[in-house]
This record gives structure tokens, C-alpha cells and sequence, in this order.
């Protein structure tokens, strides 16, 4: 098998076929999909927005995938410190690691409202920040570079 021909065949299959706006649109809504704090509905936002605005389901669901276990840590400590700096709230630490039988107390769960609340607060408005914006980056640069290759191909 001819890997170039495959690789022609499939390139032309998922995007040639599709406006640059279209493609760009429909990564850059996986992207701020998977970026945005809503762990846990991503696969079912990207789902339905892609059909609500008749995205290529393909692209916003692999663009989802930005945010994995692999980068998940780093993302979350950039998006809550990016928070704090917004909100100007402090980011908490807990002095200690609780034992592991008072996580199952309510009144411990009670208490951490302190700790918790400007954490949640400082991780929202990061990860939405930077849903935004990873969102409107991966469209205009993906957007550009499309319409310059299909430009490049189009030309004699």
C-alpha cells in the first residue's frame, strides 16, 4: 500500500471537503471545550455543540483531548495561579495532609469551605480564561494556515 496515497485520500476525506472556517471552528471548540473547567462533560458538551452548530464532531472531540491525565496537574496549578492573579484572591495550601479516616466526617468536608472556596473560585475563572483564549488562538492560526495551504494547492 502506498502510504502517500493513503494519507492523500484520508487528509482529503476529513478537511478538503470542509470550508478552513468550518475545521478551525470545530478545533478551537474542542479546544475551549477542554479547557474549560467542566471536567467530567466534556465528551457530552463537545457532543453537543458540535451538533448544535454543525461542527465536524471528529475535530471538536479530538480537540477536547488538550487536557489529559498527562497535562491535567500542570494545567490546573497554571489555571488556578492565572485565577488568583484575576480575582486577586489568595491561592490556599493546607499547612498539612488530613488523615485519611476524617475524609469521610462531614464536619472536616465543613470546615475546608474556607480552603475550598477560593480555590473553585480561582480554578473557574482561569480555566475559563484560558478556554477563551486557547479557543481563539487555535481558530485564527488554524484558520490562516488552512486557507494558505488550500491558497498554495489552488495556485499553478
Amino acid at each position: 500500500m502506498n502510504w502517500r496515497l493513503a494519507k492523500a485520500r484520508l487528509s482529503a476525506l476529513l478537511h478538503e471537503a470542509t470550508s478552513p472556517h468550518v475545521v478551525a471552528a470545530s478545533w478551537a471548540c474542542g479546544v475551549a471545550i477542554g479547557l474549560s473547567p467542566f471536567l467530567g462533560l466534556h465528551t457530552a458538551l463537545a457532543l453537543v455543540l458540535s451538533l448544535a452548530l454543525r461542527l465536524n464532531k471528529l475535530d471538536v472531540l479530538l480537540g477536547t483531548l488538550i487536557v489529559n491525565p498527562w497535562t491535567m496537574a500542570p494545567y490546573f496549578l497554571a489555571a488556578v495561579s492565572l485565577g488568583g492573579r484575576i480575582t486577586g484572591k489568595p491561592i490556599p495550601f493546607l499547612p498539612e495532609l488530613p488523615p485519611p479516616a476524617s475524609l469521610w466526617d462531614r464536619s472536616f468536608w465543613q470546615a475546608q469551605e474556607a480552603f475550598l472556596a477560593p480555590l473553585l473560585v480561582n480554578w473557574l475563572v482561569g480555566a475559563s480564561t484560558f478556554a477563551g483564549a486557547g479557543g481563539a488562538v487555535v481558530y485564527f492560526s488554524l484558520r490562516y494556515f488552512l486557507a494558505r495551504r488550500r491558497k498554495a494547492r489552488a495556485a499553478p
